[in-house]
């Protein structure tokens, strides 16, 4: 297949290219640096898209497949209803209509990377009070419905649509600053306190291979959750220290209801003196979103098999110490 992917420099857009690249497809990455560090060493072809996406349907003519790994990610603090949170949600739904325009004029089949926060949540009532109430501060979560909704509507119009929506992802190939990496963080010892809160966590591999089944046995027009294993936050984190080897205090446990009102707090403050939230801040209320997860029959008929978590978690450390941006 010819694949062009969105996103292909970040961590779930690397995996995906690199698992195409093994499959012996041609990919073409949209980056607006001419020469991404992530990409080198890769046979790939570079193109750049402006940030509207207005060149995306020129760009992405003479390919099979349409991946969006470069969704919104709006998690700053706003006011429900307020023109910065309607900013936010129109720039997302916006980018996915770019997205689908490209994909029916050229006939694409589309791959979109929606997110666990848009399934269905197992919650008990305190827990989905809680859960309201973030989605009621934080755009990301009805921004991410949205542009599934879209792709949803799109699919039901005969669009061929992969969609896929992942546990919180981990692994290798993450290129990211320390202060927005959490597994570089810990190795860092700078996370002396993390959330003791059970979600599911996989391998970006792993969601790589399931995109390659899912394309290839046209399982198009309906959410494809993927778990992964049910674990501790804080525990994946004590494992990150120990597998690292360098020392030091394990990190210690944090509720995760006073995690998440500290990073509320934290994001309020940013946005009175006009700074933006801290990254490590900013994943918190997508991590306190975060539930155990069982494997959904989409997944289940796949036959995918989950790699360990120790595997990945020691792939993520070797990576980490490996890249020169560390």
């Amino acid at each position: 297949m010819r694949v062009f992917v969105l996103g292909a420099t970040g961590h779930l857009g690397q995996a995906i290219v690199r698992h195409a690249l093994e499959q012996g497809h041609t990919v073409t990455a949209a980056s607006r640096p001419p020469d991404p560090i992530a990409l080198r060493g890769l046979d790939v072809t570079i193109t750049r898209v402006d940030g509207g996406l207005n060149s995306l349907a020129e760009a992405s003519a003479r390919h099979d497949v349409l991946v969006d790994a470069a969704a919104p990610y709006p998690l700053e603090l706003c006011v429900a209803g307020a023109p910065a949170w309607r900013q936010a949600i129109d720039g997302a739904v916006a980018h996915t209509h770019c997205v689908l325009n490209a994909a029916r004029r050229n006939r694409l089949r589309l791959v979109f990377i929606s997110s666990f926060t848009t399934l269905p949540r197992p919650d008990l009532p305190f827990s989905t009070m809680e859960s309201a109430w973030r989605r009621s501060a934080y755009p990301y979560f009805e921004a991410k419905s949205a542009m599934e909704r879209a792709v949803m509507a799109a699919a039901g119009e005969g669009l061929r649509a992969v969609i896929v929506n992942p546990a919180a992802c981990l692994g290798p190939w993450e290129f990211r600053a320390e202060e927005s990496s959490f597994v570089r963080l810990v190795m860092a010892r700078r996370m002396p306190l993390v959330m003791d809160h059970t979600l599911s966590v996989i391998d970006v591999r792993d969601v790589a291979q399931a995109i390659e089944i899912a394309l290839r046995r046209k399982m198009f027009g309906r959410p494809i959750a993927l778990a992964g294993h049910n674990v501790s936050l804080l525990e994946v984190a004590r494992q990150i220290a120990a597998l690292d080897g360098a020392g030091g205090l394990m990190p210690a446990a944090v509720d995760a209801r006073a995690a998440a009102v500290t990073a509320f707090w934290t994001s309020a403050a940013c946005a009175a003196f006009n700074r933006t939230t801290p990254d490590v801040w900013r994943a918190v209320p997508l991590a306190a979103e975060g539930f155990p997860m069982i494997p959904s029959p989409e997944q289940i008929a796949m036959g995918l098999n989950l790699r360990p978590l120790a595997a990945t978690i020691r792939d993520a450390i070797a990576f980490h110490r490996s890249w020169p941006g560390r």
